[in-house]
């Protein structure tokens, strides 16, 4: 029997894989725990069916993939060919894969790290999150760089290997010394309580109330300077700036040796008269993981242990591994005679390592028993570009004839997270998104870009106006596509919120205008596109033109009228 022996495994309580064989009949039982809005693909279905009738079907890594729940969450196609088929298939199982984290695959996942926190039930999990991205730039010295956010599962882990910092946010919250900045005080107070408890309280307690402490108090020094500094947005001190203060002023508690003033001045802004960014007396540093990985001996180690299996039938060695730039580089010498890579994929796997929405999922990079790179070459690639690390599985000894059917897997559309699984005319809200991103937030020299789906979901979010205005898009079809008129609509009003609804409500209805009006003329040549098949573009372009007008002179009737003004 083929089976898989995981190595290494960085989390006892994460995901666990297994090669099993699914029977007709346990396939029907797994149906019955797939996502509600799960779509079947026929022809995938068919493809499938069919090589498993003729004893085509062949082992190539790719999981069904169980969420902790018990939820599928990719796998929908393969098990109906096996009911179809009436024979049993042999597949990679992946189970225990966290429901709040990773609720699809192929990194289709919400956008904040905080609404998972929530989803399982934490408590002030903005503030959690706002303070474990600042302790990580902290240790990684990367408080005055301008670098990408830490990743979900770095954020995970420290959050679990540093329960403390639960309970500082929770202190933090209830202080009294409001006047230093949230964002400021909780990582201050996570900090200073693993140094010294008591000192970290008076320092406290000085910035709240100064009254009751000597003038040369570091506390009651450092709410003097916010008092000074916060009536003018000039000179009002910018968090960075106020955390590194606190930190000198922390230190002067610590080892009692008081000062007049404390200032910082960023070395990157000025090289001559700046610093460094201060370091915390006595602060140990968060416990983190990822900072404690493996040495190059234990990785030599691996490798060797990797080595025996694969010499072992019927073995599949599996690793969860932290890939670097430099792996990534090693992984892609053994990409021999594959696919096309996509620049536009890999731009948008890259953006999301840099902004730190990349989280392992339970589809590893696959390698044949020859050492032969079969899957993963579009994941490596990003890696070398992001030039960040990310975590992912690493499956080895799969057969080279498993490299053929990675292409007939059926493509998943945008799946846009719970929060968006909740309405209607998802296609036409996620159309619109795409048409925002492409025209406001598409990066310079991308190619053929296209946004990821936690780009879609995090526009949705951040413009909620865009996801109402799909009932006008639904309307107006007759006119243009829906995403079209959604987007438009969304301008129009962010434009001139007054001037546009009355727009608006008479391009819908086109009621009461005299002939020859720029709405009427606008409806009746939308028309024409439409019938002509006219791009996103070109419907859009129209809109806006006419919306131009009408905004300079809306009590003009006539588009004659327009056109002499």
């Amino acid at each position: 029997m083929d089976r898989i022996v995981q190595i290494q495994s960085a989390d006892p309580h994460g995901p666990a894989f297994s090669i099993e064989v699914i029977t007709p009949e346990a396939a029907v039982g797994l149906l019955q725990c797939k996502r509600p809005t799960a779509r079947e693909n026929p022809t995938a279905i068919a493809n499938y069916a069919e090589a498993m009738r003729e004893g085509r079907w062949i082992l190539n890594g790719m999981p069904l993939i169980l969420s902790r729940s018990g939820l599928l969450l990719d796998g929908l196609q393969r098990l109906r060919a096996c009911v179809r088929a009436g024979v049993p298939f042999t597949t990679v199982v992946a189970r225990n894969i966290p429901d709040d984290v990773l609720h699809t695959i192929d990194q289709q996942r919400r956008r904040s790290f905080a609404g998972v926190l929530e989803a399982r039930g934490m408590q002030h999990a903005g503030a959690l999150q706002s303070a474990l991205v600042k302790l990580i730039r902290y240790q990684d010295r990367q408080m005055t760089r301008t670098s990408g956010s830490p990743s979900w599962s770095r954020l995970d882990r420290v959050l679990a290997a540093n329960p403390d910092l639960v309970s500082a946010v929770k202190i933090s919250l209830e202080s009294e010394a409001t006047t230093l900045a949230e964002a400021v005080r909780t990582p201050l107070i996570f900090m200073g309580f693993r140094v010294d408890k008591a000192v970290t309280r008076r320092f406290l307690d000085a910035v709240a109330h100064p009254d009751r402490y000597e003038p040369m108090e570091p506390g009651a020094r450092v709410r003097d300077l916010i008092e000074l500094t916060r009536g003018d947005p000039a000179t009002r001190l910018k968090p960075a700036t106020l955390f590194a203060i606190c930190i000198k002023a922390m230190n002067a508690a610590l080892t009692d040796t008081p000062q007049r003033s404390y200032a910082w001045l960023d070395r990157s802004v000025n090289p001559t008269r700046g610093e460094e960014f201060p370091e915390l007396v006595g602060y140990p540093g968060l416990t983190d993981p990822v900072e404690t990985g493996a040495t190059d001996e234990t990785q030599a180690k691996l490798r060797e242990a990797v080595a025996n299996l694969e010499r072992e039938a019927h073995v599949f060695p599996l690793t969860v591994e932290t890939i670097t730039p430099a792996l990534a580089e090693e992984y892609l010498a053994h990409n021999a005679q594959n696919r096309r890579i996509i620049a536009a994929h890999v731009d948008a796997i890259a953006r999301d390592i840099r902004s730190g929405h990349w989280m392992m999922n339970a589809q590893p990079i696959c390698f044949s028993r020859s050492g032969r790179l079969l899957n993963g070459q579009h994941r490596l690639s990003a890696v070398l570009q992001a030039g960040q690390p990310i975590e992912v599985p690493v499956m080895r000894g799969l057969p080279d004839e498993a490299y053929a059917t990675y292409d007939i897997h059926a493509k998943r559309g945008p799946h846009l997270g719970m929060a968006l699984e909740s309405f209607g005319d998802r296609p036409l809200v996620a159309a619109a998104a795409v048409l925002l991103w492409k025209r406001e937030l598409k990066p310079a020299g991308a190619r053929n870009a296209k946004p990821t789906p936690s780009e879609v979901t995090h526009i949705v979010e951040q413009h909620p106006r865009l996801l109402e205005l799909r009932t006008f898009g639904r309307k107006m079809v007759e006119f243009g596509r829906g995403s079209v008129m959604a987007y438009a609509a969304y301008c129009i009003e962010r434009d001139d919120p007054e001037l546009g609804r009355l727009f608006l409500e008479r391009f819908e209805t086109g009621a009461e205008l005299p002939r020859g009006h720029l709405i009427l003329e606008l409806r009746r040549r939308l028309q024409i596109l439409r019938r002509e098949r006219a791009s996103q573009e070109e419907q859009l372009r129209e809109i806006l033109a006419a919306w131009a007008r009408f905004r300079q002179k809306p009590d003009l009737p006539t588009v004659q009228d327009h056109a002499t003004a």
